[in-house]
């Protein structure tokens, strides 16, 4: 009798001990350090100034003969502009057009973090 009492006291206590951290309800801070229309924005920049680059650069290497290169080059600057419009567009909706505030942490990648980052969104180094 006396070992299943210590059994139950044990079962109990073992349970108890799973049980707490998931009772005690731990908050974790869970809100992005910027809103995502932002992150998503700058990445859409990022990416069309890239394909404009690497198009620039086929057409230097000989892979794009030049009526090709025109048509896209202008359909791509088209792109890139509105895509950089929209970035502009997203940081003054998050920072209210305060300047100063949206980047802190401009990485050697080139890519713009919002401030207090502590990895870059653009190759994923830390930071700090």
């Amino acid at each position: 009798m006396t070992v299943l009492v210590f059994g139950l006291i044990l079962a109990l206590a073992a349970a108890a001990w799973v049980i707490r951290p998931i009772a005690g309800r731990r908050t974790a801070v869970l809100v992005d350090a910027a809103p995502g229309a932002l992150l998503d924005a700058d990445a859409r920049r990022r990416a069309t100034l890239a394909s404009l680059r690497e198009l620039e650069y086929d057409f230097l290497g000989g892979k794009l003969d030049e009526t090709d290169y025109r048509a896209q080059r202008d359909r791509m600057s088209y792109e890139a502009l509105e895509a950089i419009r929209a970035a502009e567009t997203a940081e003054r909706a998050v920072t209210g057009g305060r300047r100063e505030a949206r980047v802190e942490a401009a990485h050697a990648c080139g890519f713009a973090n919002p401030a207090g980052s502590r990895f870059c969104a653009g190759c994923g180094k830390r930071l700090r």
